[in-house]
């Protein structure tokens, strides 16, 4: 869904005050701002796009004062799907190699830039959702990305039509087989969720939601 013009506007906002904050304020970081908005508005994405880019950031200010490193787990999620091609392997990698030239070359001091890099490297290839251990920081920037996950029905039926829009190049037979593997894999975890505080608001509604789309899934393969 293209973003409005008062969205827009709040995601410059929000990643000008974030570049402040850094000390990054200038045109480079401007440039870097727009060029990740448009990349998040990019055609085929029709949920990993800049509106799930405004509700990730959204969630971020709700969290902000309890992140060790705030800044990277913002910038971590500014760029987590900043490359997003549906039938790529490769897109949080390229993701995070972006974020890392932006650290490295904003003119940080060598040393934040180099741990601030390194954090934000590991924080978005976490969003590739493997089951394991999260760690610190990581875990609000899962738990943030998945938040839709455990938003009210509606919303949450939005989020897996968008999903499914954003393959339509694939066969019913074979997306249906696949999503219902990834709805599968969620909700065979002990809990969705890693920090206790998104777990308590959001991990009922989430395994209420993967059921009902599993077995919306399931009634089509009959």
């Amino acid at each position: 869904m293209p973003l409005t013009t008062e969205q827009h506007q709040e995601l410059t906002a929000e990643w000008h005050a974030l570049c402040a904050q850094l000390g990054l304020a200038g045109t480079a970081a401007t440039g870097v701002g727009d060029a990740l908005i448009h990349a998040w508005s990019r055609w085929p994405r029709r949920y990993h796009d800049a509106t799930h880019l405004l509700a990730c950031i959204r969630h971020w200010r709700g969290i902000v004062a309890q992140c060790g490193d705030p800044h990277a787990v913002a910038l971590a999620l500014w760029f987590h799907d900043a490359v997003y091609w549906p039938w790529s392997k490769t897109n949080e990698r390229r993701s995070a190699d972006w974020a890392r030239r932006f650290i490295l070359g904003s003119g940080l001091p060598p040393e934040r830039a180099q741990d601030l890099a390194a954090r934000v490297d590991r924080y978005v290839m976490a969003t590739q959702h493997h089951d394991g251990e999260l760690h610190g920081d990581e875990r609000w920037v899962v738990d943030i990305d998945l938040a839709i996950l455990g938003q009210p029905p509606d919303v949450y039926d939005a989020f897996e039509q968008g999903v499914r829009r954003e393959y339509r190049w694939v066969p019913q037979a074979a997306y249906v087989a696949g999503r219902g593997k990834v709805l599968r894999s969620f909700l065979e975890r002990p809990r969705l969720y890693a920090t206790d505080w998104f777990h308590e608001r959001l991990e009922a509604p989430a395994r209420a939601n993967l059921e009902l789309a599993l077995a919306s899934l399931q009634s089509q393969q009959g």
